[in-house]
């Protein structure tokens, strides 16, 4: 069986984010509670910020099939729970600022997602001003709140965080997700 790199660093990351501060942790610190060179991080990761985000992803992972299995509101629950079981590293991961920081990463990948979906199932003919508008706030909306829930100590539950976001959605985004009548009336 191969060796994950990519996962044996995040998890040396994520260990040493319980015994020290995150802001403090080197490439050096990861390499050596890893047992991997340094050639080999930046084989895999331009910088630390950038293996955080990696980590980040993961709690992402299957969210498309997800989607379309379960619902929006399935994928978005799941993702705020994910968050959870990694909330002392998210807390102080979305604490970091500076170049490739998480709270950017965060944005583009929401806003990305969003895009993405509405062009594969809609195509290019239903964007105006108004959704690119719509999209773009949205997703700096979310992705402020999920910063800002993360370093509250990720309060509530998952399912409370999906519907207060799927409750400040705007509706013309609404209309092209795969919401249930249910999941429209958040």
């Amino acid at each position: 069986m191969a060796i994950n790199v990519k996962r044996l660093l995040a998890n040396a990351l994520i260990e040493l984010s319980e015994e020290k501060p995150l802001a403090k942790i080197t490439v050096t610190d990861i390499v050596n509670r890893a047992g991997a060179g340094r050639q080999t991080f930046y084989n895999h990761f331009r910088d630390k910020n950038d293996l955080i985000y990696w980590i980040f992803l993961r709690t992402l992972s299957g969210e498309k099939q997800l989607v379309e299995t379960a619902g929006f509101f399935a994928y978005l629950s799941k993702l705020y729970c994910e968050a959870q079981k990694y909330s002392r590293f998210l807390m102080q991961a979305c604490k970091l600022a500076g170049q490739n920081s998480l709270s950017e990463a965060i944005f583009l990948q929401t806003y990305h997602y969003y895009k993405q979906y509405i062009l594969e199932h809609y195509g290019h003919a239903v964007f105006d001003n108004r959704l690119e508008f719509a999209l773009a706030f949205n997703a700096h909306g979310a992705s402020n709140q999920y910063v800002q829930w993360a370093e509250a100590g990720m309060p509530g539950s998952a399912e409370e965080q999906a519907r207060f976001a799927l409750h400040c959605m705007p509706q013309c985004m609404k209309n092209l997700l795969p919401l249930s009548a249910e999941e429209r009336s958040f």
